[in-house]
């Protein structure tokens, strides 16, 4: 399985939105990474909920329907043919304005 992402980089933090940035893995584990997985959870809570179904391509996601107020933080997992990657470190706590 592929290496972890390191953590993800938010910018264009909205009222309810905000970019979300990510490198790819060090290391694919032999296999080319298909795509990637999302997680968001608040800062405060110690559930993280997955963001999207099918895999994200690119290496930035749009994360929409956040509440104004609210800490969150993000984290991403890589995926190849043979499975997924562990977490990446959670992206720095941010807010919705």
């Amino acid at each position: 399985v592929p290496d972890a992402p390191a953590a993800p980089k938010i910018s264009n933090v909205g009222e309810d939105s905000c970019t979300v940035q990510w490198e790819p893995p060090a290391y694919d584990g032999g296999q080319p990474i298909l795509g990637y997985i999302l997680e968001r959870k608040k800062k405060k809570s110690y559930g993280w909920m997955r963001l999207n179904f099918d895999l994200i391509q690119e290496l930035s996601h749009e994360a929409r329907r956040m509440i104004e107020g609210v800490v969150y933080e993000m984290r991403v997992y890589a995926v190849n043919a043979i499975g997924m990657s562990r977490p990446s470190p959670a992206s720095q706590p941010f807010m919705p304005i």
